[in-house]
C-alpha cells in the first residue's frame, strides 16, 4: 500500500526524456495533482488542480486530462494508452472536475479507485505515438503526472495531512514561509555556483498521520526548487511519527536584492492525501 500510494502521487516525468532531477525544476514540470480530499463518498464530484512550473515564462502550455480504471494490474500507465480512458478536458486548462457520474460504484462494490492523468505540452497538444502506443508531447519537452482517487462507501475517509509550519533558516535566523508569499531571506552573500546552504523545515500538523492498516501512516515531504539542489529531496517518517521534516537547499545563484528561486513543498500521506505550499525567495 505504501509503495502504491506514493508512486501514484509522484510519477512525474518528461514526455520522452529521462526523469528530471528530483528537486530542481529546470524544465516544464508537474509537481503535484491536488484535490481537496483523496477519497470521496459515492455521488460526490472531485476537482483536481495541477501544481506546475515552467522556467520558460510566457509560452502556451496545452493540457490533456483523462480518467481511467487501472484494473487488476493496478497500472496507472494505462491512462496514457490509446483506449480505455475517459477524456475529461483539453486545452490551456490546468484543473479539471471529475463528475460524480464518472466515479460511480457498481452495485456490489463498497470502494473503487480510479486514476486521474494529466499531460502538459508547451505550445502543442499531446498526441499518440504509434511506436510507444501512448500519449506523448510532440517535441518531447513536456510533463505528465497521475493521481489515484478512491470512492469509499462506508469506511472512514482519508484526510489530507495538514502543515502546521514551514520555515527557512540561515545563520541561526529562522523565517516563516507563508503560502504564496514573496519572502526576503538574509543575511545572504552574493554567489554563483558555490552558495551556502539554507535549511528548510516542514512541520506537519499533530494529526497528519492517521490510522492505517492496523497501524498509522508514514508521511513523505518533497521539496522542489527553481534553482540549486536539495538534500535530501524527499524525507520519509516512520509510521505514526509526526515530527519536523528537514532538508538543506543549496541555491545555484544569489543576487542581493533579487529573486533567488521559487520553492515548493509537498507533504503526502500513504493514501493519496497531500498538502502543497509555494513561496518565492528573495535575497537581502
Amino acid at each position: 500500500m505504501r509503495t502504491r500510494a506514493w508512486l501514484g502521487l509522484s510519477m512525474l516525468a518528461a514526455c520522452s526524456d529521462p526523469l528530471p532531477s528530483p528537486s530542481t525544476v529546470d524544465v516544464l514540470r508537474i509537481l503535484a495533482l491536488t484535490t481537496e480530499t483523496p477519497e470521496v463518498r459515492p455521488g460526490v464530484a472531485i476537482a483536481v488542480r495541477a501544481v506546475w512550473a515552467d522556467p520558460v515564462g510566457g509560452r502556451s502550455v496545452r493540457w490533456r486530462w483523462r480518467l481511467c480504471d487501472p484494473g487488476v494490474a493496478d497500472d496507472p500507465r494505462v491512462c496514457a494508452r490509446p483506449g480505455g480512458a475517459t477524456e475529461l478536458a483539453s486545452g490551456e486548462v490546468d484543473r479539471v472536475e471529475v463528475l460524480a457520474a464518472h466515479l460511480a460504484l457498481r452495485p456490489t462494490e463498497t470502494e473503487r479507485t480510479w486514476v486521474v492523468y494529466a499531460i502538459a505540452c508547451p505550445g502543442a497538444d499531446a498526441v499518440i505515438d504509434p511506436g510507444e502506443a501512448r500519449l506523448v508531447c510532440p517535441r518531447g519537452d513536456g510533463s505528465e503526472a497521475f493521481r489515484r482517487v478512491t470512492v469509499r462507501a462506508t469506511a472512514p475517509l482519508n484526510r489530507p495531512p495538514g502543515i502546521a509550519a514551514w520555515s527557512i533558516e540561515r545563520a541561526g535566523s529562522s523565517t516563516p514561509l507563508a503560502d504564496g508569499a514573496s519572502v526576503s531571506v538574509g543575511p545572504l552573500v552574493a554567489c554563483d555556483g558555490d552558495c551556502p546552504a539554507l535549511t528548510l523545515t516542514l512541520t506537519p500538523s499533530p494529526d497528519a498521520a492517521e490510522a492505517h492498516d492496523g497501524g498509522a501512516e508514514s508521511l513523505l515531504a518533497s521539496v522542489y526548487v527553481g534553482s540549486g539542489t536539495v538534500a535530501p529531496p524527499r524525507v520519509v517518517t516512520d509510521p505514526g511519527v509526526v515530527a519536523p521534516m528537514v532538508a538543506r537547499w543549496t541555491p545555484g545563484r544569489v543576487v542581493l536584492g533579487g529573486e533567488v528561486a521559487r520553492v515548493w513543498a509537498v507533504l503526502r500521506d500513504q493514501r493519496g492525501g497531500e498538502a502543497v505550499r509555494a513561496v518565492t525567495i528573495t535575497a537581502r
